[in-house]
C-alpha cells in the first residue's frame, strides 16, 4: 500500500539543511590529526616522541568513540559471556545499528580507522628497529626486554584492529604473522598466514593461483612453517597446491620476510640458544590445572583441553586446589540447599560433538600471551560456571553421607535428628517455663490459631467430612498450638518444604511463586509427551554423588602412572561409571560426563574394545563385568543424549544429530555383542537394562510403526513379569529410563494407547468445547457421568458414541460410566494414575476452559475446586514424597503457583456468581472442604514462622529483596484460601442446616476467628482486603447472630476506620482505611440504626458511633429530589401554612388525621425506611437540645436546630406517617420559637408574624404526630417509647396553652387573613361573598384541648408534677371564662369549683410525692403558690367563702401553723391570712426566684386599680418590692424561673413596671421615677409592648413635673405682639443669664431643664409633642417673669442696628453673586429652548422666588431652640474670659447669618433643635462655655458646625441630666453618656429656615433607628445578668380583668384612655409609628411654609397633624379644637 502523501502540504526544497554533517567534521578532524602524526613519523627517530604524542591525540578523536570503531570481537564480548556459551557455538556476529550512510562517510570512516591503526602499529615496530640499531652488537638483549615485547604486542593489537576494519590487506596479514612469530605464538602466526591466502575464492572448490605477490609470499611462508612442523596433512590441502607444485625465484625470496630485523623463533623446533634447564624441564609433563576441586570440573577441564590442544601423548599431571582431609560436618541433615536450575538438558550440550578444534576454541584461548617468553605447558581453562563453584562450598551433606537410609520414609528421617533436636521432642510435653520470654509473646497467636482450627474442625465434622488426612492435619496444628517452637515440629513433607524454603530462602525457587504470569507448563501435545515419559516423577531418594571423594587419590594415581590426556579421560569415565547406579549425579557432573564421552568418544571406544579383548582372554569374570557395565552405561547415556536432541523441543543441527546417531549405533552394537556373551544367569540387571534400552532405541528409530513399538513394549513387559521378576533397577542419572519396572512399562504402553486421544484433544483447540467436555468429563470425573446404555468398545480410544449425561436416579437404564467403560477409557484412567500433576492439572484446566466457553459457570467452578483437590492430594502421594528434596521443592512451588491462580479464579466465582454452587453436592463439598483445610494447614506454616521471627526466636533474611514479596504472596494465598473455604462452608451449612443449632452464629464465629488470626499478624489487608470485604457483606446479611456488632466493629475499622460499633475495643491491624463509598455506606445503615436505637441520645452524642454516622453521611451525600419527593414536600409546606382547624385537632386525638403524600421509590428510600434521616435529624437536634434553654447564659446558635429540621423533613418526604419525626420537627419549631422570645422582647414587639408561623408549624406537626402515634403506641416495657409519647402529650399541651396566653395571645388560632369566596344560594340573591374559611378556635376550647392532653400525659407518667400543674391551670382558665360567652357544649363541660380545687390539690400532691430536695435546694413552690393565688381569687369573686378557703389552704403541705385550723370571720381577717401564707411560702424560697409571690404580696397591699389609691398602701407595697425586686437605684431584679415559659418573663417585667409607676405616682417620688425611666429606656428589649410602656411612663412623669413645679399650660398666644428681633435679643439675654445665675431659684427654669433632659432621653422614641408643650410652657413662663426684666441696652436701638447691618450685608451678597454657569445649556438644553432666552435669567428668577419673605412673630421651633440653648448654657457654666465677646459682635453675627437663613440659627446636633454653635464651641474648646458670637463673625465658621463630632458629649455634660443624677454611680453615668452621644448624633443643616422643622423630624426618625439598635444590644443587662432555673410559672391573674385588666395604665386616667383610643383608630396597637411621626412633622413644615396664617392657625394646624394627644394630656388650647 503506498504511503500517504498530503496534497495540501508543499515539500521542503532545502533538504540539505536537515542533513547532520557532524560525522563528516569528526572524520575530517581525525584525518588532519593523522596527517600530522604521519608527517612526524616520517621525519625520523628524532621526532618519534612528538609522533607518539600526535598518535595519542589522534586516538582521542571522536571517531574512535563510534560503535563502528569497535571490533567484532569487542562487540561480541559486550553482548555475551564466554563461559555461558557451549564450546562448539561460535560467537554470533552481531550487527550494530549505525547511522545511514547518506554522503559516503560510511566508506571513509573504516578507511580512516584502518590507516590509523596500521600506521600506529608500524610506528611501534619502527621504534623497536631504532632501539635494536642503537644497541649495536647487543641488539639481541633488546629483543628480550619487557618494553620491546610490550611494543610488539601493541603492534600486533593495532594490526589486528586494522585488519578487522579491512581484512583484504594480505601484506598486513604477513606483518601480523611475523610479529606473532616474534612473540613465540606459532598458532597466531599460522592463522594470519592462512587468512592471507584465503582472501578470495574457496580453494576447496578449485585450485587458484595467488592473485597478488603478497599472497604468494604468505603462501611460501606458510609452506615453510608446515614443512618445519612436518604437517603433511595441511600441506596436502588444495590451497597449498600452487606452492607445492611451484617454487619462488631467489630474487623474490629475499623479500619473503616482511620484517627481517625481528628474530623468528618459529623457523625451527629447536630450543633457542641459551635455554635454561628449567625451560627444558617445562616441556614435560603437561600440567592440567583444575580451578575447583570436583569431578565435574575435572571432566570439563579435560574437554576444554582436548578442544584446544587435541589429545597429545605427553604425560600430564593434574593440579588440584587444596582439599580438606575430612569433609566439614553439618548439623542440618534435612535442609538441603536447592540446586540452581540446570542448563537446557544434559544432552543439549552435545551440540559441540563433532565440531573441529577451531570451532570449539574460544577467542580468549586462541591467542597466547606475548608476555611469556616461552610456550606454557600449564593450561588454565576458563572453569565451569559460577553457580557450580559457589554451590560446592555451600552444599549440605546428603542423607547417605549422614548414614541415613536413602529410601527411608520421611517420618523415619525426622526421627533421626541431632541429639539436641530429639531432646526437645522428648520434653515437648513438659510445661513451658514461666520465665521464657517467648511464651508470653506467642500466647495470643497460639490462642487465636487454636480457636480457629478448632472452629473449622467442628464445622467440618458437622458437615460429615471424614477425610483422615484433613483430621490428622488439624490434630497436628491443634497439638502444635501448645508448643513454643512450632516450626521445628511440623512433620508433613509439604509443610516441611515450605518451612525449609523460609528458613533457607532461595530466591530462584521463590521467583516461581512470585511470577506475575499465570502458572503454565508446556502447551498441547508436547506436555503429554513430556509428562508421559517413563518414571518422570517416580524418582526414589538416592544418595548424592560426592564431588570430591577420592579425587585427590585419582590425581596422584594419574601422576604416578604417567597417564596422558586420553588415559586420564578413560579412567575418569571408569571411576564415574561405578556410581552410575548407586548415586545421583549433579547436573554439572552429568554435563561433564556427556561432554567427555562425546569429545573423546573415539579414544574411549577404542580403549573399551581393547579392554574387552583383554577381558575376553582373561579368566577374571569381574574384568568382563566391569567392561560390560561400563559399556551398558555408555550405551544408555548416548541413548539419553540422542533422545534429548531429537525431541520436538530441540533445535540441534541435523549434522550433530547424525553424528550422535552414529555414536549411538556403535555403542548399541558393542552392548549387544557383550549382552550375547553374558551368561544367562549372571548379572540379570544388565540384561534388563539392555532390553529396555533396546526397546527404547526402537521407539527413537524413524519409520517404525506404532504397532511394532507397542508390541515391543508389551513383549518387554511380559519378559519383565516372567523372566525378570523382582528385578527393577533404578537409574537415577538417566532421564529417559530412571526406573525399569512393570509399572514403567505399563506407563509406556499407556502412552502409546492414549496418544490418539490426547492428540485429538489438543488439536481441537476449544473450537468445539462440547466435544472437549464429552471427551474429558468421563476421564477426569467418571463418578459424575452416567451412560444411557452399555456399549462395548474394542478400540483403544474412548468411543465417541458414548453419551455422558448427568445421573438420573429415577431411570434404571442410567448406569455409572465406571461400569460400562470401554477398554480405551480404562486405559486413560490407568494412564492418569501414573501421570504427573502438571499433566492432570492441564486436563482439568482444559475442561474448565470448555465449560467457560459455553458459560456453564457452576461446572467451571467445580473444575477449579477439583483441580485444587488434586494438587493438594498430590502433596501426600508417593511421586511427590519419593522425589529428591531439590526436585521436590521446585515442584512444590510450581504447584503452589497453580493453586494460587486457582484460588483467585475460584474465589471470584464463589463471591460474584450466585449460581456457582448449583451442582456442588455434599460429596463434592466434603472433598473440597477437606482439600482447602489441608491447604490452610500447609500455608499456616508461614504464619507460624513469622510469629517466631516476630518474637525474636528466628531471624529473617533481611538482605534479600525477594523475601518480603515472597511472604506477602503466602499471606495473600492464606487470605484467599480462608475466604474460599468460608464460601464452601457456608454452602454446606445452608444445605445441612439441621446439623447446626445456630448456623449463622457458627459462620460468624468462623469469620471472627479467621479475622483474629489474620489481624493479629497484620495481614488481613492482603489480597486487596478481599476477606474484610467478604466478611462485611456476610455479616450484613446475617440477621440471627447475637452480638453481631462485636464481629462487625473490627471489620469496619479495618476497612474504613469507623469506630463505635460493638462493645469490644478495636485493635490496630495496620490496615490503611479506604474511602467509604456510597453503596457501602448505604448497606451499613440498617445495622448502624439498630445500634443507635439501643443507645440513649445523650450517650450517642458522646460515643464514637456519632463520628461513624457523620462519616457515613458524608459518603452518602445529599439526597436527590424527584417528582414524588417534591410533591410531598410541597404538600407538607402548604399544610403547615394552613390555619389551625379545630376539627383536625379533634381528629388527631382519635388517629384520624393524615396528610396527602405519595409513595417514594428512590435509592434513598431504603435509608429512610430504616430511619436514617430521622437519626441524623435527632443527632443535630439533640446537640442543640442538650444545653437546656433555661440554663444558657447567652443565645445559642440555631444551626444545629435547622440542620435537624432539614433532615426530619427529608425523613417525612419518604415516610409521612412516622409520628416521632413529626413530633421532633414540632419540637424544632418550638425551640426556634423559644430561642426567639427567650432573650429579648424585640421579636414579640416587632416581628410577630414569624412567631405566629413558628407556633402554627409546631401545632400542625404536633397534630400529625398525635394522629400517627396511635399506630405506634409503646409496649409496657418500652421505656424510651413511653418517654417519647409522654413528651408528645406534654409538649403539645404546653404549646396549645402557651399560644393562648400572652405574649402570643391566641394569634396562632386567628386567621382573619385566610378568607375565601363563597357562593350564595339562589333564594338569597345569588352572587358571592367573602369570609374566613372556617370558624376560629376560641380560647376556652384551646384550654380544654390542652387539659385533655395533660390528662393523657398524666396517664402515661402519673408522677410528673408538671402535667397535673398545667392541667390545673387550664381548668382555672376555663373556670374564669364568663358563662355567657360559652356555647351549649362548653357550658355543660365548664368545670366547677370543686373540680378546680381537686385539680389544684392533685398538682400539690404530685409535687409533694417527689423525693425531698437535698439541703441547699429550694422545693418546687409553683403548685403551692398556685393554689393560694386561685383560692384568693375565688374568694374575691365570691365563689368561695373565706373560711372554706382557709380550710383548703390549711390542709396543704406548706400551710402556716403546721396546718392548724384558722378561724376567718370576715374579709379583714382573710387578707392577713393570705399574706401570712404567702410570706410562709416566700420563706421557703431562699434564693428569691419566686417573684410572683412577692408581687402577689404587693398587690394585696396596694390596689392599683383604685381611683384614689392611698399613699400608705402604696408605701407599704413599695417597701415590699424594694426588699427583693427593686434596688435603691430602681434596678429590677426579676429572674426567670424553671417552670416559666419562654417569653413570659418580658410580660411580667412590663406588668411590674406599670405597677411600680402607679406606686411612684401615688408617692410622688420624682427621684426614683427618674431612675426608673432611665432603666426602662436602656433595656427596651426586656419589656413586652415596650413602646406603649415607655409612652405611659413618660406621660406620667411629665404630669408629675407640671404638678411639682406648678407649670400651667399656655392657652393664649402670648407672643402675638412680640417681634422676632425683640424675642432674639431677650432670648440671648436669658441664655447669658443662665450661664452665671443660680437657676435653682426659678421653678420654671428647673422644669425646663428636666423637660429638655426627658426629650433627650426619649430620643424620638415617643412623639415629642407633650415634651415640647412642657418646654414651651416653662420657657414662656420664665420669659415673661424673668427675661423681660434682665438688664441690657434698649431694645429699640439694638433692633435698628441689626436692621442696618442686614441691609449692608444683603448688598454685599448681591455684588458677590457669581455669574451663570456657561454649561447650563448643555446640562438642560430643553429649558433653554423652551424659554427663548438665556439660561441666566430664569435661573436667577427661580432662586429669588425660592426665598420666601420672613413671617412676622415668634415661631414655636425658634422658641424651643432658644429654650434648649439656654439649658445647655446653664449646664455648661460660665465662659472663659479669653473667649468673651461683646454683645455687638453677637448681634453682628446674627445679622450676617440672617442674610442666609431667616432665623440665623443652625439646627442642633443633640437630637432635636439644640444650638449647634454652643455644641461646636464645646467640642473644640475643651467643652467649656463661651459667650455668644458677634454678628460680624464669619458665617463660614458657623456653617462648619453643621456636622457634630461623635464625641461631643463628655463627662462635664453630666450636668445636663436631672438633678438627682449626682447620686448615681460611675457606671450608670457612663452608660447615660453613651446614650447622650447617640441622641446627639443627628444631622444639621444651615439652609433656609423653612427646612429646619423637616430636619427635626428626620432626626427623630434617625434617633428612633438608633434606639432600636440599642434595644437589641442591651438586652442582657442587669435584669438578665443572673438567669437561674428555678421558680414558678407566671400567675396569669395579673393579666385578667379582675386584677389590672388589659389596659396599660390606670382605668380611671381619662387622658390615658383617650390616647389609647386614638392609637387604636390609627392602627397603632403597640405605640406610635416612628415613620408616621416623621411624616406628620413634614406636614407641619409644609403648612408653616405657607407664611400667611397667624400663630393661632399654626397651633391649630399642628394639633391636626398629630399633636392632639399631647395637647389633651396637658390641657392646652388645642383641646378645644
Amino acid at each position: 500500500m503506498p504511503a500517504f502523501n498530503p496534497i495540501n502540504v508543499e515539500p521542503e526544497e532545502n533538504i540539505d539543511d536537515e542533513v547532520d554533517i557532524t560525522r563528516e567534521l569528526h572524520i575530517e578532524e581525525a584525518l588532519k590529526r593523522y596527517q600530522t602524526a604521519l608527517k612526524l613519523h616520517a621525519q625520523g627517530p628524532q621526532h618519534y616522541n612528538e609522533a607518539a604524542d600526535a598518535y595519542d591525540d589522534l586516538f582521542k578523536s571522536e571517531i574512535f568513540q563510534y560503535t563502528e570503531a569497535q571490533t567484532e570481537f569487542d562487540r561480541a564480548e559486550r553482548h555475551t559471556e564466554a563461559h555461558n556459551l557451549p564450546l562448539d557455538i561460535s560467537f554470533a556476529q552481531s550487527l550494530e545499528v549505525t547511522q545511514a550512510d547518506i554522503d559516503g562517510t560510511g566508506s571513509s570512516l573504516p578507511q580512516a580507522l584502518y590507516l590509523a591503526y596500521k600506521n600506529h602499529g608500524q610506528f611501534e615496530l619502527d621504534g623497536i628497529k631504532y632501539k635494536a640499531k642503537a644497541a649495536g652488537q647487543d641488539k639481541a638483549s633488546v629483543f628480550e626486554q619487557e618494553g620491546t615485547l610490550q611494543s610488539a604486542h601493541k603492534a600486533l593489537c593495532d594490526y589486528a584492529t586494522a585488519l578487522d576494519h579491512d581484512p583484504s590487506d594480505a601484506e598486513l596479514w604477513r606483518k601480523a604473522a611475523r610479529v606473532a612469530a616474534f612473540l613465540k605464538s606459532a598458532r597466531a602466526s599460522r592463522y594470519c598466514l592462512e587468512a592471507a591466502i584465503e582472501l578470495d575464492d574457496d580453494p576447496a572448490v578449485d585450485e587458484v593461483e595467488p592473485p597478488s605477490l603478497a599472497e604468494g609470499f604468505a603462501g611460501e611462508q606458510l609452506k615453510e612453517q608446515l614443512q618445519v612442523l612436518s604437517d603433511d596433512v595441511a600441506l596436502s590441502h588444495p590451497i597449498m597446491g600452487p606452492y607445492n607444485k611451484k617454487f619462488m625465484p631467489a630474487a623474490l625470496k629475499r623479500y619473503l620476510d616482511p620484517i627481517p630485523f625481528l628474530p623468528d623463533p618459529t623457523k625451527s623446533l629447536a630450543l633457542p640458544k641459551g635455554a635454561s634447564d628449567d625451560e627444558l624441564n617445562n616441556l614435560s609433563p603437561l600440567v592440567l590445572t583444575v580451578p575447583t576441586a570436583s569431578w565435574a570440573d575435572l571432566g570439563m577441564t579435560l574437554v576444554h583441553f582436548v578442544a584446544t590442544h587435541g589429545v597429545p601423548g605427553t604425560i600430564t599431571t593434574i593440579e588440584l586446589p587444596e582439599l580438606p582431609d575430612t569433609p566439614e560436618p553439618t548439623e542440618k541433615l534435612l535442609v538441603e540447599r536447592p540446586k540452581p536450575a540446570a542448563e537446557a538438558a544434559a544432552g543439549e550440550v552435545t551440540e559441540e560433538i563433532g565440531d573441529n578444534t577451531s570451532q570449539t576454541i574460544s577467542p580468549d584461548e586462541t591467542v597466547e600471551s606475548p608476555k611469556e617468553g616461552k610456550i606454557e605447558n600449564t593450561i588454565t581453562v576458563g572453569g565451569p560456571r559460577k553457580e557450580r563453584s559457589n554451590s560446592v562450598t555451600s552444599r549440605k551433606r546428603s542423607q547417605s553421607a549422614a548414614g541415613l537410609q536413602p529410601d527411608g520414609d520421611a517420618e523415619e528421617v525426622v526421627e533421626k535428628r541431632s541429639k539436641r533436636t530429639r531432646r526437645r521432642e522428648t520434653v515437648a510435653d513438659e510445661p513451658v517455663e514461666a520465665q521464657n520470654p517467648f511464651s508470653a509473646q506467642l500466647e495470643p497467636y497460639q490462642a487465636a490459631d487454636k480457636n480457629l482450627f478448632q472452629n473449622v474442625r467442628n464445622i467440618a465434622e458437622n458437615l460429615g467430612v471424614t477425610d483422615r488426612g484433613m483430621l490428622d492435619r488439624l490434630a497436628e496444628i491443634l497439638e502444635l498450638s501448645d508448643f513454643e517452637k512450632r516450626t521445628a515440629k511440623v512433620t508433613k513433607p509439604a509443610m516441611v518444604d515450605l518451612r525449609d524454603s523460609l528458613t533457607a530462602f532461595d530466591e530462584d525457587i521463590a521467583r516461581v511463586l512470585l511470577s506475575k504470569k499465570e502458572a503454565t507448563s508446556a502447551v498441547g501435545f508436547s506436555l503429554f509427551l513430556e509428562h508421559s515419559k517413563p518414571g518422570s516423577q517416580s524418582k526414589a531418594e538416592t544418595t548424592e554423588f560426592d564431588e570430591t571423594k577420592n579425587l585427590k587419590t585419582f590425581a596422584a594415581r594419574a601422576k604416578q602412572l604417567g597417564m596422558g590426556i586420553g588415559d586420564i579421560a578413560f579412567e575418569w569415565v571408569r571411576v564415574i561409571s561405578e556410581t552410575y547406579v548407586t548415586s545421583k549425579w549433579s547436573d554439572s557432573l552429568k554435563t561433564s560426563v556427556v561432554q567427555v564421552i562425546s569429545h573423546l568418544d573415539e579414544d574411549i571406544y577404542n580403549r573399551m574394545r581393547h579392554e574387552f579383548e583383554d577381558a575376553a582372554t582373561s579368566d577374571d569374570p569381574e574384568a568382563f563385568d566391569s567392561v560390560d557395565g561400563m559399556t551398558q552405561m555408555l550405551f544408555e547415556l548416548h541413548l539419553d543424549v540422542y533422545e534429548r536432541i531429537t525431541n520436538p523441543n530441540s533445535a540441534v543441527d541435523f549434522g550433530i544429530r547424525v553424528e550422535t546417531k552414529g555414536r549411538l549405533g556403535r555403542w548399541f552394537s558393542f552392548a549387544a555383542e557383550l549382552s550375547q556373551r553374558r551368561p544367562a544367569e549372571r548379572n540379570q540387571a544388565l540384561s534388563v537394562r539392555f532390553l529396555w534400552a533396546s526397546v527404547f532405541s526402537v521407539t527413537l528409530t524413524e519409520g517404525v510403526s506404532r504397532e511394532h513399538i507397542l508390541q515391543c513394549w508389551q513383549s518387554l513387559r511380559e519378559s519383565l513379569a516372567d523372566d525378570f521378576e523382582g528385578i527393577s533397577p533404578r537409574l537415577p542419572n538417566n532421564a529417559i529410563m530412571p526406573e525399569i519396572s512393570i509399572f514403567a512399562a505399563d506407563k509406556e504402553i499407556s502412552k502409546l494407547t492414549t496418544m490418539d486421544f490426547f492428540l485429538g484433544l489438543f488439536q481441537n483447540d476449544l473450537s468445539d468445547p462440547v466435544s472437549v467436555i464429552d471427551s474429558l468429563e468421563p476421564v477426569l470425573n467418571p463418578e459424575a457421568v452416567y451412560t444411557v446404555e452399555t456399549p462395548k468398545s474394542t478400540s483403544g480410544t474412548p468411543n465417541p458414541d458414548e453419551q455422558p449425561s448427568t445421573p438420573q436416579p429415577d431411570e434404571a437404564k442410567h448406569q455409572p460410566i465406571s461400569e460400562t467403560a470401554s477398554q480405551g477409557l480404562r486405559d486413560l484412567w490407568k494412564f492418569l494414575l501414573g501421570a504427573s500433576t502438571e499433566m492432570r492439572l492441564f486436563l482439568w484446566n482444559r475442561l474448565d476452559e470448555a465449560y467457560q466457553a459455553i458459560q456453564y459457570t457452576t461446572k467451571e467452578f467445580s473444575c477449579k475446586l477439583k483441580a485444587i483437590e488434586m494438587v493438594v492430594n498430590d502433596f501426600e502421594r508417593d511421586p511427590y514424597l519419593s522425589m529428591p528434596l531439590e526436585d521436590r521443592r521446585g515442584l512444590f512451588f510450581k504447584m503452589l503457583k497453580f493453586v494460587d491462580d486457582l484460588l483467585v479464579n475460584s474465589l471470584a466465582l464463589a463471591l460474584n456468581d450466585p449460581t456457582a454452587f448449583d451442582i456442588i453436592d455434599d460429596r463434592h463439598l466434603r472433598s473440597s472442604v477437606a482439600a482447602l483445610v489441608k491447604l490452610s494447614c500447609l500455608l499456616h506454616t508461614s504464619s507460624v514462622y513469622e510469629d517466631e521471627v516476630r518474637v525474636g526466636m528466628l531471624t529473617a533474611p533481611t538482605s534479600n529483596a525477594s523475601f518480603s514479596p515472597f511472604l506477602n504472596k503466602l499471606r495473600e494465598m492464606q487470605v484467599r484460601n480462608w475466604s474460599l473455604l468460608y464460601t464452601i462452608l457456608k454452602a454446606g451449612v445452608n444445605q445441612n442446616r439441621s446439623e447446626f443449632t445456630a448456623p449463622e452464629t457458627d459462620l460468624a464465629e468462623y469469620l471472627a476467628a479467621v479475622h483474629q488470626v489474620l489481624g493479629l499478624r497484620k495481614f488481613c489487608k492482603s489480597s486487596n482486603k478481599i476477606f474484610l470485604k467478604m466478611m462485611r457483606v456476610e455479616l450484613l446479611k446475617q440477621n440471627l447472630v447475637d452480638n453481631w456488632e462485636d464481629y462487625l466493629g473490627q471489620v469496619l475499622f479495618d476497612l474504613y476506620g469507623l469506630k463505635g460499633i460493638g462493645s469490644w475495643e478495636v485493635e490496630d491491624h495496620n490496615c490503611p482505611p479506604e474511602k467509604l463509598e456510597r453503596r457501602n455506606a448505604a448497606a451499613l445503615v440498617e445495622k448502624i440504626i439498630v445500634l443507635a436505637n439501643h443507645m440513649s441520645m445523650k450517650d450517642l452524642l458522646k460515643s464514637d458511633l456519632k463520628g461513624t454516622i457523620e462519616h457515613m453521611q458524608q459518603a452518602i451525600g445529599q439526597t436527590k429530589s424527584n417528582q414524588q419527593t417534591i410533591h410531598n414536600l410541597r404538600n407538607f409546606t402548604e399544610f403547615l401554612k394552613r390555619p389551625v382547624h379545630p376539627l383536625r385537632l379533634y381528629q388527631a386525638l382519635k388517629g384520624g388525621l393524615t396528610i396527602d403524600a405519595v409513595a417514594v421509590n428512590t435509592p434513598d428510600s431504603s435509608l429512610a425506611r430504616h430511619g436514617w434521616f430521622f437519626l441524623l435529624g435527632m443527632i443535630a437536634f439533640s446537640k442543640f437540645k442538650g444545653v437546656d434553654l433555661n440554663r444558657r447564659q447567652t443565645p445559642g446558635a440555631t444551626d444545629d436546630l435547622r440542620i435537624g429540621a432539614t433532615f426530619l423533613r427529608q425523613q417525612l418526604q419518604f415516610t409521612p406517617d412516622q409520628w416521632d419525626a413529626w413530633f421532633r420537627l414540632a419540637e424544632c419549631f418550638d425551640y426556634e420559637l423559644d430561642e426567639s422570645v427567650l432573650w429579648t422582647a424585640d421579636k414579640m414587639n416587632k416581628e410577630r408574624a414569624d412567631l405566629v408561623k413558628y407556633q402554627r408549624n409546631a401545632i400542625h406537626c404536633y397534630t400529625l404526630a398525635l394522629s400517627h402515634s396511635w399506630k405506634a403506641l409503646p409496649e409496657p416495657g418500652d421505656t424510651e417509647g413511653i418517654e417519647a409519647i409522654h413528651e408528645l402529650y406534654h409538649k403539645f399541651g404546653m404549646r396549645m396553652y402557651a399560644s393562648s396566653r400572652e405574649p402570643f395571645a391566641m394569634e396562632p388560632f386567628q386567621h382573619s387573613d385566610h378568607e375565601r369566596f363563597f357562593i350564595q344560594n339562589s333564594h338569597q340573591g345569588g352572587g358571592t361573598y367573602k369570609r374566613i374559611i372556617h370558624e376560629q378556635m376560641d380560647d376556652y376550647k384551646v384550654w380544654k384541648y390542652a387539659a385533655r392532653l395533660f390528662r393523657k400525659a398524666m396517664g402515661v407518667k402519673p408522677k410528673e408534677w408538671k402535667n397535673s400543674y398545667m392541667r390545673a391551670k387550664c381548668i382555672w382558665k376555663m373556670y374564669q371564662k364568663p358563662y355567657t360567652t360559652l356555647d351549649h357544649y362548653d357550658r355543660q363541660s365548664r368545670p366547677t369549683v370543686k373540680q378546680l380545687i381537686r385539680a389544684l390539690e392533685e398538682s400539690v400532691e404530685a409535687v409533694w410525692a417527689l423525693p425531698k430536695p437535698r439541703s441547699g435546694t429550694d422545693p418546687i413552690l409553683e403548685p403551692h403558690y398556685k393554689i393560694v393565688s386561685v383560692v384568693y381569687k375565688l374568694v374575691a369573686r365570691g365563689d368561695l367563702e373565706p373560711q372554706e378557703a382557709a380550710d383548703i389552704l390549711q390542709r396543704q403541705p406548706f400551710a402556716i401553723k403546721k396546718g392548724a385550723r384558722v378561724e376567718i370571720n370576715d374579709t379583714e381577717e382573710w387578707e392577713p391570712f393570705v399574706i401570712e401564707t404567702l410570706s410562709h411560702l416566700k420563706d421557703k424560697d431562699k434564693s428569691n426566684w419566686q417573684h410572683r409571690i412577692i408581687m402577689r404580696h404587693a398587690r394585696l397591699l396596694f390596689d392599683d386599680t383604685a381611683e384614689n389609691p392611698e399613699v400608705l398602701q402604696a408605701l407599704s407595697a413599695f417597701q415590699v418590692l424594694q426588699k427583693t425586686m427593686f434596688t435603691k437605684t430602681m434596678v429590677m431584679n426579676v429572674w426567670k424561673c424553671d417552670a416559666e415559659r419562654p417569653g413570659r418573663h418580658h410580660v411580667y417585667t412590663e406588668q411590674y413596671v406599670r405597677f411600680m409607676v402607679k406606686l411612684l405616682v401615688t408617692l410622688k417620688d420624682r427621684t426614683n421615677f427618674e431612675a426608673l425611666l432611665r432603666r426602662i429606656r436602656k433595656k427596651g428589649g426586656d419589656f413586652y409592648h415596650f413602646n406603649d410602656l415607655w409612652q405611659t411612663c413618660c406621660i406620667a412623669y411629665l404630669r408629675m413635673i407640671r404638678s411639682h413645679y406648678k407649670i400651667q399650660p399656655i392657652i393664649d398666644d402670648v407672643y402675638k405682639n412680640v417681634s422676632q428681633e425683640e424675642f432674639e435679643i431677650i432670648a440671648e439675654r436669658i441664655t447669658e443669664w443662665s450661664t452665671d445665675a443660680n437657676t435653682s431659684d426659678h421653678s420654671a427654669f428647673e422644669a425646663l431643664k428636666e423637660a429638655v433632659e426627658l426629650k433627650k432621653l426619649n430620643s424620638a422614641l415617643m412623639k415629642a409633642g407633650a415634651v415640647d408643650d412642657l418646654i414651651y410652657d416653662s420657657y414662656t413662663a420664665f420669659y415673661f417673669e424673668v427675661g423681660k426684666n434682665l438688664p441690657g441696652p434698649p431694645l429699640e436701638a439694638l433692633i435698628k442696628e441689626r436692621t442696618e447691618a442686614n441691609k449692608i450685608k444683603k448688598g454685599e451678597l448681591e455684588k458677590e453673586k457669581k455669574p451663570a454657569n456657561p454649561f447650563t445649556a448643555l446640562l438642560n438644553p430643553q429649558s433653554v429652548e423652551n424659554s427663548g432666552t438665556d439660561a441666566a435669567g430664569p435661573a436667577a428668577a427661580a432662586h429669588e422666588a425660592s426665598v420666601r419673605p420672613r413671617r412676622a412673630g415668634v415661631r414655636r421651633p425658634d422658641l424651643l431652640r432658644k429654650a434648649e440653648q439656654a439649658v445647655m448654657r446653664a449646664i455648661d457654666g460660665p465662659a472663659k474670659p479669653t473667649r468673651e465677646k461683646s454683645r455687638a459682635s453677637v448681634s453682628s453675627s446674627k445679622s450676617r447669618n440672617n442674610s442666609r437663613t431667616p432665623t440665623g440659627e443652625v439646627p442642633g446636633a443633640h437630637g432635636e433643635d439644640g444650638d449647634v454653635e454652643m455644641k461646636d464651641d464645646d467640642a473644640h474648646e475643651g467643652h467649656e462655655s463661651s459667650p455668644p458670637r458677634s454678628f460680624h463673625d464669619s458665617a463660614d465658621d458657623e456653617s462648619d458646625l453643621s456636622d457634630v463630632p461623635d464625641d461631643i458629649l463628655d463627662d462635664e455634660e453630666a450636668a445636663l441630666l436631672f438633678p438627682g443624677l449626682i447620686r448615681r454611680n460611675t457606671q450608670e453615668a457612663g452608660e447615660e453618656d453613651e446614650e447622650d452621644e447617640e441622641e446627639g448624633d443627628g444631622d444639621a443643616d444651615d439652609e433656609e429656615d423653612e427646612h429646619e422643622e423637616q430636619e427635626e423630624g428626620e432626626e427623630e426618625v434617625e434617633a428612633m433607628d438608633h434606639d432600636g439598635h440599642d434595644g437589641h444590644d442591651d438586652h442582657d443587662g442587669e435584669d438578665h445578668d443572673h438567669s437561674h432555673d428555678h421558680g414558678a410559672e407566671e400567675d396569669e391573674e395579673e393579666e385578667e380583668a379582675d386584677e389590672a385588666g388589659s389596659d396599660p395604665g390606670p382605668a380611671a386616667d381619662h387622658s390615658m384612655q383617650v390616647e389609647e383610643d386614638e392609637d387604636e383608630e390609627m392602627g397603632e396597637g403597640e405605640g406610635h409609628d416612628d415613620d408616621q411621626a416623621a411624616d406628620e412633622d413634614l406636614e407641619e413644615e409644609e403648612e408653616e411654609e405657607e407664611g400667611d396664617e397667624d400663630e393661632d392657625e399654626e397651633l391649630e394646624t399642628e394639633s391636626e397633624t398629630g399633636d392632639t394627644i399631647e395637647a389633651v394630656i396637658v390641657g392646652g388650647p388645642t383641646a378645644q379644637h
